[in-house]
Formats: structure tokens, sequence, C-alpha cells
């Protein structure tokens, strides 16, 4: 079981550089770096408390649903006493390594994981048309209905999430007029990269970051969430995870915190803070393989918590 995790998350790791840019030298290095990452992986976040519990519906024991590409799991407590579910969407990451680091994070919450494959290219193609998470959230509908029945029960709050090459699912959804109106949360754990448009990397492209500069402007105050974590990797063709996040924080008129803390994981150093109204980012070192692949194990505790302490306000 190691092995096929390793091997998986070596494919899915390879897939964070933009459509049409190559990093040869993180391609040849990924797979080995990762299958060691994984091989000496434990569970070493400990669970967070779980919330009081609340009336609602409840199933006799969760219930995980495979439909296609997405795997649908469904918890114990499936609705509130209105009978509502919320809702968490995450985009890339293998499912052995995700549903544990979400059921870890203790939210009352449906948890659905899409893996689409190579690159960012095919999760923004799923979302290319405005609708398309309206569709997508109508199909998870369908199957929650069946697993945990309610009469008049409905969908609640939405939140998404990504690791790595995941957030061009965000990216699209947020450039989306109706589909954006849909989202309460964005969670993204090193995944967001934007080109430049000169050779000197002094312009980055503001077109590319226009929707996540939209999104954070609304969560700085105060009407949405948007988190972000990123490591020191450079990339040379493309922006960098730190690069995005430094753009998000100057447009805000914040100033980064510089610090010095240990992180969730024992090769994770939390160097930076930035921190306004919902807008929250929180910059890593770690310029490897290993580093990108923390930030995924790490969001049960990095992430997950800020969506938590705001679904359960």
């Amino acid at each position: 079981m190691k092995r096929l995790m390793a091997a998986l998350i070596a494919t899915l790791l390879l897939t964070a550089v933009p459509v049409g840019a190559t990093e040869a030298s993180v391609l040849r290095t990924a797979a080995s770096a990762v299958a060691e990452l994984v091989a000496s992986a434990t569970a070493r976040q400990t669970a967070a408390p779980a919330p009081a519990p609340s009336a609602g519906s409840q199933i006799a024991s969760p219930a995980r649903i495979v439909r296609g590409r997405k795997i649908v799991n469904v918890p114990v407590r499936c609705r509130d006493a209105a009978g509502r579910y919320d809702l968490v969407v995450h985009f890339h990451g293998v499912p052995q390594v995700i549903e544990p680091v979400f059921q870890r994070a203790a939210i009352d919450a449906v948890f659905v994981v899409v893996n689409l494959g190579i690159g960012s290219g095919p999760y923004e193609d799923l979302f290319m048309q405005d609708g398309s998470l309206a569709t997508l959230l109508g199909e998870i509908d369908q199957v929650v209905n069946k697993a945990c029945p309610h009469p008049t029960g409905a969908r609640g709050r939405v939140a998404l999430s990504a690791w790595s090459a995941g957030y061009g699912a965000a990216y699209r959804v947020l450039a989306n007029k109706k589909d954006r109106e849909l989202v309460d949360a964005i969670l993204l754990s090193d995944g967001l990269h934007a080109g430049f448009l000169d050779k000197f990397r002094q312009k980055m492209n503001d077109g590319q970051m226009a929707p996540f500069d939209a999104f954070a402007e609304r969560a700085a105050k105060g009407d949405k969430l948007f988190a972000i974590t990123h490591t020191a990797i450079v990339t040379p063709s493309y922006a960098s995870t730190t690069e995005t996040a430094r753009y998000l924080i100057e447009r805000r008129g914040l100033e980064a915190r510089p610090t010095d803390e240990p992180g969730p994981r024992p090769t994770m150093k939390l160097t930076l803070k930035a921190d306004a109204g919902g807008f929250h980012v929180r910059g890593y070192g770690g310029k490897d393989t290993d580093a990108h692949c923390d930030h995924l194990y790490a969001m049960g505790d990095t992430l997950y918590p800020m969506l938590r302490e705001r679904w359960t306000r």
C-alpha cells in the first residue's frame, strides 16, 4: 500500500507546473523523493477536538461513495437541525492521504475528493463554463440525499480546498460570475501559480491573478475565507507560490510579519504570517519535493482549522 501511495503521490506532485511550463529537474527527482517521504510518514498530527454534538440527521456509520473521479465522504452527523449539510470539495491529492487529514480536522461537513490527473489544465477545463460548479454540486447533492435522506434537506456552505495543481479549479471557479457566488471559502495548499508578462520576471500576469485578488479583497473585509500556505520553492519559469502570495499581500496593503516558529511537521518551519479579516497567508521554508508534500499532510493543522473556526462561530 505504501508503494502504491508513493507512486500516486509522485505522479500528482509533478502537476503543479502551469500549462506550457516545464521543470525537468523536478520531474526527474520527484518520484524517488516522494516515495521516501511517504515511506517515513507517520500520523504525527494530534486529532482536533470534536465540536459539541448538535441536533440533526445522523447515519449509522460514515459513508464513502465513489462516483467516477469523485469520492464523496458523508459523516455520521450528516445534516444540521435544519436539514442542511456543509460541503468541502478538495482538488488534487491521494485520497488515502487527504481523507484522514480532513477527518482529524473535525469539521462537520461532507468531504469530496476530486482528482483529474496531470497538470492544472484538467482542473481548469472542468470549470471552463460558468455554471460548471453548480452542476458538480448538484451531482454531489444527489449522492448525499441518497446516503443521508431528509424531506426538506438542502446544501449549506461550500468550501473549495486544493493542493498543488488543484488550484486550477479554484482559478476557474473564481473567474465565473455565477459559480464564485456559491463559494464561502477557498483554501490553497502550496498551489497558486501565475505567469510573467516579461522575461525578466518583473511583471506578474495580473489577468491570471485577478480572480484570486478579487476573492482576497472580499475575504479581507470578512465576507469570505481565503487561506494560503506556501513553501519557499523557486520556480524559474513562472511565479512561485511565494511570489503569488506576496502579490496578494501587497495588494491588500499588508506587511507580512516575519517569524521563526516550528511547523506542524518536523521539517516545516513557519517563516511569515499575514492576516486581514478572513484573508490569511502562512509562509514556510523548504525548497524541495518533500517540503511540497508536507503541505498536503499538514492541511489538517494549517488550513482546515481556519475553516472549522469560521463555520463554528
